[in-house]
């Protein structure tokens, strides 16, 4: 069945889109890491990129978590200088130009490494990656002629038209199978939408009617393919519609007094984001099937276009004014909503297209100033020790150890024994030192770090318990000194745990434990419950 547009019902709250990256959104490709002196070590860590002051000593410790998705490694032994993680990112493919003169760029996710892959007379625009990201399709239009539909390898190499003729066609967009394209054609005097295989033949009219139909993309979901467009139909303004992939079943989505155009599905197909004049200026609205009002996503003074997903839903990309141009922004989906300018250009860079992904750097966390994406700054500078957390998605989470230098020699991380029956239970590390000042978390980038604070309680033990499916930090118990005495006794000694009706106990003798917000929520505790990535005290 056809999804129907469910519009968001959440909220956006984008106060918060620049938090923690400090004044202008500046693009900024992050630096090569430090090579250091010395014996530096580069050291892989599962998708990280570790590089630790020294190689003599260092250790990745795993601790083991066989209920779980979550992998974590406990880093410590020599300073580390840097740590990034590496993943499978989206490449960004889009048109750069003024006039009547654009060429076809493309770039990493985070700006960097841009290559122009056309370079000539014509006008070349509205790229689109082919589903397995070898080709780009794209409109061309040389000096003085109509626009055809051209198809390109990844590389540049092997432009070809698959239309030719006196009309305009414009805006394709591929099947998720990569078979066939669907467009926008000016045949007969109004923009219809067309699809043809993906060597130009078999070119079928799918709208048929007197309104204009424009700015087709095609559903990712090969059991349901559908496309959406925009339509002049039923009003002037210009509404959202959907229809399945023969042209059967046109629906509209949108009914309001706003301008909408140029929608884009989600990866899954679930939800659309398209550009509106319903604030006004153009901004970018994403919508579900079934719901309340558009979220406006995009929300600012200027005016913003041309929407496109990553792979993973993570991010959209648009053009948006920033100062008298049109640059590409990436903006998080999830709040807090950050937004990064990710180029700074004097032509025009329109018209994003996210796909073919590439190994990338996907965040720092720990490095130089300015080294995370649109010049925010990684979480730390350095750091003596963490505990990192991964899956087969890639990085997490880190956890940073605070201890003080003189105190290193005493640091020792070990892993707490969950039941081996405790599928989903929370994975236990007991930390241990002459002092544990704190621990911090990562909050995000461009976002401040979460903090444990133990500085008054001067602790030499701390049992972190991790989510073993996020691998986020839910709890905190520090562990009273006078409970045994450090490296002396096995963990087991003093701390226990048991499975009890799907949560985690966990007894010991507790100074002060913490929850996953870092807030301390009781004092001398005996007996701990830990379930679904919270912590409450039982006595």
């Amino acid at each position: 069945m056809m999804t129907r547009l469910r519009l968001l019902a959440v909220v956006c709250m984008l106060v918060a889109l620049l938090a923690g990256c400090g004044g202008p959104e500046d693009a900024l490709a992050p630096p090569a890491p430090p090579s250091g002196g010395g014996d530096a070590a580069r050291v892989q860590v599962g998708p990280l990129l570790v590089r630790p002051a020294s190689a003599a000593g260092f250790a990745a410790q795993e601790i083991p978590n066989p209920n779980g998705p979550i992998s974590l490694v406990a880093l410590h032994g020599s300073r580390i200088n840097y740590l990034a993680s590496q993943a499978l990112l989206d490449r960004i493919v889009f048109s750069r130009g003024s006039g009547s003169d654009f060429d076809i760029i493309v770039c990493n996710l985070d700006g960097s490494g841009a290559v122009r892959l056309i370079n000539n007379a014509a006008s070349d625009q509205l790229p689109a990656w082919s589903p397995d990201g070898q080709r780009i399709a794209f409109e061309r239009t040389p000096a003085g002629q109509d626009s055809e539909i051209v198809v390109m390898n990844a590389d540049g190499s092997g432009p070809h038209a698959l239309t030719a003729n006196t009309d305009v066609d414009s805006d394709p967009t591929w099947s998720p199978d990569g078979r066939r394209i669907a467009f926008e054609a000016y045949h007969g005097g109004n923009a219809e939408i067309y699809v043809m295989y993906d060597d130009g033949f078999g070119q079928t009219n799918l709208t048929n009617n007197g309104a204009e139909d424009r700015h087709p993309d095609w559903s990712p979901n090969l059991s349901d393919s559908t496309i959406v467009f925009a339509s002049t139909r039923d009003n002037l303004n210009g509404e959202i519609y959907e229809m399945h992939a023969d042209g059967s079943g046109q629906t509209r989505l949108t009914n309001n007094a706003a301008v909408d155009l140029y929608p884009a599905y989600d990866p899954w197909g679930d939800r659309i984001a398209w550009e509106s004049t319903v604030q006004g200026t153009l901004d970018i609205v994403i919508g579900e099937a079934g719901g309340p009002p558009p979220c406006d996503f995009s929300a600012r003074s200027g005016h913003e276009q041309y929407p496109a997903w990553s792979s993973d839903a993570r991010f959209i990309c648009y053009s948006a004014t920033v100062g008298a141009d049109y640059e590409l922004v990436l903006q998080e989906t999830e709040p807090p909503y950050g937004r990064f300018v990710l180029t700074n250009n004097a032509p025009q860079d329109l018209h994003p297209d996210l796909g073919s992904p590439t190994m990338q750097t996907d965040r720092v966390i720990i490095g130089p100033a300015g080294t995370d994406w649109g010049g925010c700054d990684p979480i730390w500078q350095h750091s003596d020790a963490g505990i990192v957390a991964y899956d087969d998605d890639g990085y997490r989470s880190f956890v940073r150890i605070g201890i003080r230098s003189a105190d290193l020699p005493t640091l020792s991380v070990t892993p707490l024994a969950a039941p081996s029956a405790s599928s989903g239970a929370p994975l236990g590390v007991l930390v241990e030192a002459a002092e544990i000042v704190n621990l911090r978390e990562d909050g995000g980038r461009g976002r401040e770090a979460k903090l444990w604070l133990f500085d008054a309680l001067n602790p030499t033990a701390v049992a972190a318990y991790f989510d073993g499916h996020t691998g986020k930090l839910i709890a905190a118990l520090v562990l009273a000194d006078q409970s045994y005495p450090t490296g002396a006794a096995a963990p087991g000694a003093v701390v226990t745990e048991r499975l009890e009706g799907g949560a985690l106990v966990v007894e010991g003798a507790f100074t002060t434990v913490f929850d996953a917000t870092g807030a301390r929520i009781a004092d001398a505790v005996s007996e701990v419950r830990i379930a679904e990535g919270a912590v409450d005290v039982v006595r």
